[in-house]
């Protein structure tokens, strides 16, 4: 059975989520932009275009947490939902 947690410690964790896929979108991009070390890898923009999509899921989920309240389970990444 899921957690129940509270709306603000849902805010506080989404938002704790979108910093750090935020931020592994910026190493993502500079690094597939000018490499390690100046040579460039292909891998690296699959890496940033991965990074992207994982930004933009942390993103929706943040905003579903502010605006309608939405919660997701850790350890499945479901949607919780409420009772009826």
């Amino acid at each position: 059975m899921a957690k129940k947690v509270s709306y603000l410690d849902n805010l506080r964790k989404e938002l704790g989520q979108k910093s750090k896929a935020s931020d592994t979108l910026s190493a993502a991009k500079y690094k597939s932009t000018y490499g390690t070390m100046g040579i460039k890898n292909p891998g690296d923009r699959v890496a940033a275009t991965k990074a992207a999509k994982a930004n933009d899921k942390a993103f929706g989920q943040l905003f579903g947490a502010i605006l309608q309240g939405r919660r997701y389970d850790d350890k499945t990444g479901k949607q919780i939902k409420g009772k009826k």
